[in-house]
C-alpha cells in the first residue's frame, strides 16, 4: 500500500506488525517533486513530523517488536543540529519507546566536502527501538560471527585466542594478594574453564585476579559486580560465546546502489 505514511499507518490495526525498518528523507537534503517530509521550513516541524509517523509505527508493532530507524543529520548557520538525537530522546522520553542500540553507520568513503572549516561527515545513525523492554523479539545466535576452534598443544588445550591458562597459573602460584584457600579456589576453576573450553562449551575466556588485571569498566563496588566478585572471591573470569560474538554498534556499509534504480537518491 502506497501513500503519505501516516494516512496509510492510521488505516492497519493495533499489534499488527513484527518488524519496521525506515529512514525518511533527511531534512534540508532533497527536494522531492510530489513534496514530503524533509522539506519543513524549520529543522524542529521535521522532527515532530518524524515522531508523528514514529507514534503510528509503535500503535501497529506487535509487543514483540522493533523500529530500525536510520536518520542523518545537517547543518543550519553552520550549526550541526543534533537531528537524531533529537528524534530518539522525544521517542523515548514522550512516546514510551526503549532504545537499545544507537549504531554508528561508517560510509567509509562518503561525498566530497569543500568546507575548511570542520571534518568530513561520513556517518549517520541507525537506532534499534523496541515497543517493550523486556519479551521483544531478539534473535542474536543468527547474527553471531563463528569462532576459531580451540587446539592443543604439547598436550595443552589453547584457546582460539592463545590463551592456555599457563599465564595465569603462574600468576596465581605468585600473587601475595589471595590467601591459600582462594588460590586454591582460582586454580581448580582454571582447570575447570580450559576443560568448557576443550569441550566447546565456551569459545575463549580471560581471567581476572586481584592484584593482577585490573577490573573491567569500574572498580568501584557500589556500581560493579565484578569488583565486589574481585574482592570477596579474589578472581573472576570473563567468558566467551561458544557461538561466537555478536556484530559491534559500528557497520562498515558502502552506500553503493547496486540496484542501478534511476529515481532514487540515497541508495
Amino acid at each position: 500500500m502506497a501513500g503519505d505514511a501516516l494516512r496509510v499507518l492510521r488505516q492497519f490495526p493495533s499489534d499488527t506488525f513484527d518488524c519496521c525498518m525506515t529512514s525518511p528523507p533527511y531534512w534540508g537534503k532533497r527536494e522531492y517533486s510530489d513534496g514530503g517530509i524533509g522539506l519543513e521550513r524549520c529543522h524542529l516541524d521535521f522532527v515532530a513530523n518524524v515522531c508523528a509517523v514514529c507514534a503510528e509505527v509503535r500503535r501497529v508493532l506487535k509487543p514483540t517488536g522493533s523500529l530500525w530507524l536510520n536518520v542523518g543529520d545537517s547543518y543550519r548557520q553552520k550549526n550541526l543540529l543534533g537531528i537524531p538525537w533529537r528524534i530518539a530522546i522525544e521517542l523515548t522520553d514522550a512516546q514510551g519507546w526503549t532504545l537499545r542500540n544507537s549504531v554508528v553507520w561508517n560510509k567509509i568513503k562518503g561525498g566530497p566536502d569543500n568546507t575548511k572549516d570542520r571534518l568530513r561527515n561520513v556517518h549517520e545513525q541507525v537506532f534499534h527501538f523496541v515497543k517493550s523492554a523486556k519479551g521483544y523479539y531478539y534473535d542474536a545466535d543468527s547474527i553471531r560471527s563463528k569462532p576459531k576452534s580451540a587446539k592443543v598443544v604439547n598436550g595443552s588445550i589453547v584457546s582460539a585466542s592463545g590463551v592456555r591458562g599457563v599465564r595465569y597459573q603462574r600468576q596465581l602460584e605468585l600473587s601475595t594478594e589471595l590467601s591459600d584457600m582462594e588460590r586454591e579456589q582460582a586454580i581448580a576453576e582454571l582447570d575447570g574453564m580450559l576443560a568448557s573450553v576443550s569441550q566447546g562449551k565456551i569459545a575463549d575466556f580471560r581471567m581476572i585476579i586481584r592484584g593482577q588485571q585490573r577490573t573491567t569498566h569500574s572498580d568501584s563496588e557500589r556500581v560493579s559486580g565484578r569488583a565486589k566478585e574481585l574482592r570477596d572471591k579474589g578472581f573472576y573470569f570473563l567468558k566467551y560465546h561458544p557461538n561466537g560474538s555478536k556484530p559491534a554498534d559500528v557497520w562498515d556499509i558502502l552506500p553503493e546502489d547496486t540496484q542501478k534504480r534511476k529515481k532514487h537518491f540515497a541508495a
